[in-house]
């Protein structure tokens, strides 16, 4: 093995994932000082990522910028010596998710300040499992890749099944194996393409990638590896119908968990789809392609109406979250400029808002002893910072103008328009149902008759109020101001390798 690569100069990027990981491991053994660690070691993430918000160039080839590249080790294939390597590197796509994991880990351990079951633990988790997401949308290798992806698996699997409700011990294996099964087959077919392609390294930027596309890989073959790629990422997504296991573990996982799974943990599988599957199998892609759009339809109309069918606020936000990913799905299947662009900013509000309607959701509990929907009614008058925050959610989430999923969704409209046509009035009909089920929500739960509000019921306590006022800020800032963040996106590497599209991977209107 060569260890050279110690004395190497690092990037920011190791640093930022060093930070994460040794926050983490000092978080767990801190005691009653550890909920202090996390928040420093978070707010320290959250500050290596606006560097490299401030440091990322706008101008020059789009290609991946604070690049580190180390051989880790080496092993004989049919075709030669293959590198593993220890490679980094972020670019337009990869950024956003970076600052949205590092803002969402702070969230997390304020709302959780006052946290009393194993502190030291949960917040150790917290951090590594921000330390395996700001891992996977940094690395530039088959192997470190998957390494993060199953890092993250491990410490969601002790937070649902530990600081879980009821059914915890059931929702946190279902989650394993649902996320387990589909990590090997998504590692299966990573290793098929790697060794057909003949790559002389596990890097996904290497000359051998970009071959690929050019027919290294026949089709039958390319079919099936991205089909294998498909469900691996789809079932993180989570596509339907592999969702069964997403309003179980979210239902089941405690606040933090539920921030993280639908802020975060979701968007894993829309990156490696827009990172790995689209781009370096187009052939795969392209026969696959009406399986895709179906899947991606399926899922923006099931996920809506099946949240209009439910009574419990915590799972009516979960299947919203599926109703939402399917629009991502379908902007990403798309695979045009703007559609690619739309599906990184949903994702990115998609954090956001979800993060902020199941902080709402655990604090309705626990405020008020149930979610259950019907049994809670006119509490504005006891809780007003609580339902005013509940009303910003709900508006941001059925896509509110001036809020963050405004401009997202309306671009994936857009592209979908441009592409497909009459196509485009499934997902606004699946919209006009999230509108009915949020206002519906927002009608029996914030105003009508005072019901199920107990006599000594206060509204948030300051850090659950400071968590979700956090979040609202950026929703509003992204919302009216989403430039700020739209800017980056089209600088990635995914728009520079060739393809059918004439010169680009991402062609810039419509197929």
């Amino acid at each position: 093995m060569d260890l050279s690569w110690v004395a190497t100069d690092f990037s920011p990027l190791t640093v930022l994932i060093t930070i994460a990981l040794v926050g983490a491991g000092i978080t767990f053994f801190s005691g009653l000082k550890a909920r202090w660690v996390a928040l420093f070691t978070a707010i320290a993430t959250l500050g290596v990522s606006l560097y490299l918000l401030a440091s990322f160039s706008l101008t020059g080839a789009l290609d991946y910028q604070f690049v580190q590249t180390n051989t880790w080790f080496t092993f004989m294939s049919g075709s030669g010596n293959v590198a593993v390597n220890y490679t980094v590197g972020i670019d337009g796509i990869s950024l956003p998710f970076l600052l949205l994991s590092s803002i969402l880990s702070v969230a997390v351990v304020i709302y959780h300040w006052d946290e009393k079951k194993s502190p030291a633990a949960f917040f150790a988790l917290v951090g590594l499992t921000n330390a395996g997401l700001l891992g996977v949308f940094v690395s530039l290798d088959v192997l470190l890749f998957f390494v993060f992806w199953e890092i993250v698996l491990i410490p969601m699997f002790f937070l649902i099944g530990y600081w879980g409700g009821p059914r915890r011990g059931y929702a946190s294996l279902k989650f394993f194996v649902y996320t387990h099964v589909a990590s090997v087959v998504m590692l299966v077919s990573l290793l098929a393409m790697v060794f057909l392609g003949h790559w002389p390294s596990l890097d996904f930027n290497n000359t051998a990638s970009v071959a690929t596309l050019n027919g290294a890989i026949p089709q039958f073959a390319q079919v099936l590896v991205f089909g294998g790629l498909f469900f691996g990422f789809g079932v993180k997504l989570p596509m339907v119908p592999f969702h069964t296991w997403l309003p179980d573990a979210h239902v089941e996982a405690p606040t933090g968990g539920s921030v993280l799974l639908a802020g975060m943990l979701l968007k894993m599988g829309a990156y490696g789809l827009i990172r790995i599957a689209f781009p370096l199998l187009p052939s795969g892609r392209s026969v696959l392609l009406p399986l895709v759009f179906a899947i991606a339809f399926l899922s923006i109309l099931w996920g809506a109406f099946l949240s209009l069918s439910q009574r419990d606020m915590k799972r009516l936000v979960a299947y919203s979250s599926i109703n939402h990913m399917g629009i991502v799905l379908l902007a990403i299947a798309l695979w045009t400029q703007i559609s690619v662009t739309a599906a990184v900013l949903l994702m990115f509000a998609h954090g956001l808002i979800s993060g902020l309607l199941f902080m709402l959701s655990g604090s309705v509990h626990h405020t008020f002893g149930t979610r259950d929907i019907p049994a809670i009614g006119g509490i504005t008058a006891k809780t007003p910072i609580l339902s005013t925050l509940l009303v910003i959610g709900s508006l941001a989430s059925l896509g509110l103008p001036s809020l963050v999923s405004f401009p997202a969704e309306f671009m994936a409209f857009l592209a979908t328009w441009y592409s497909l046509g009459a196509w485009v009035f499934l997902p606004l009909l699946a919209l006009v149902v999230t509108a009915g089920f949020y206002i519906w929500m927002l009608q029996r739960m914030c105003f009508g008759p005072t019901r199920g509000v107990p006599a000594k019921a206060l509204d948030l306590p300051f850090n659950e109020m400071f968590a979700m006022v956090l979040l609202v800020s950026l929703i509003v800032l992204y919302g009216i101001l989403p430039y700020l963040l739209v800017q980056f996106i089209p600088h990635a590497y995914i728009f520079t390798v060739p393809s059918h599209c004439g010169g680009t991977s991402v062609c810039p209107t419509q197929p």
